[in-house]
């Protein structure tokens, strides 16, 4: 996170511009169906704390106190929801992003309808730490113009971009 996501670079190099490109986290929901791996759930929970994003976890099955203790301490919400309940949920969800641990995506693709502003990632849980960050961070590329009619503009210099 430290080397990759969490830094601004300015590739490009040209004076008259400032192009930062550069990640920021987003809110994730975590969905862990009653045969998602404890391992894998700590996995994509591990890397959602690292990116600093917002993540919401419902499970199908209960959390010992110990461990709800740990992700509560840790800023995770935590809902225990049967599927009916689960789906109704994703159904009233906006503009968000699921990680589906250990089920079947075809049942909350139906749920929610083909909605497009809501993506489900269902794939296998990766060892690759960089892999799963990449769920809870958005590229963003900003890009400000460094002139005034070819007169370079000390104001853009002092931008903060990070």
């Amino acid at each position: 996170m430290a080397d990759e996501f969490g830094i601004v670079r300015d590739v490009t190099g040209l004076a008259a511009e400032r192009n930062a490109f550069r990640y920021r986290n987003v809110p994730v929901v975590v969905r862990a169906e009653a045969e998602a791996d404890p391992v894998e759930l700590a996995r994509v929970v591990l890397a959602g704390l690292v990116s600093g994003a917002p993540i919401t976890i419902s499970s199908a099955a209960s959390f010992s106190p110990h461990e709800e203790d740990a992700l509560r301490a840790a800023g995770v919400e935590l809902r225990i929801d049967d599927s009916d309940t689960w789906h109704a949920a994703a159904a009233g969800l906006r503009d968000a992003r699921i990680r589906l641990l250990g089920g079947r995506a075809e049942h909350l693709l139906s749920a929610l309808g083909g909605r497009p502003d809501i993506a489900v990632y269902d794939g296998e849980v990766t060892e690759a730490g960089r892999v799963e960050l990449l769920l809870f961070l958005r590229e963003q590329a900003v890009s400000i113009t460094a002139h005034r009619f070819g007169t370079p503009s000390a104001l853009v210099e002092a931008l903060p971009l990070g």
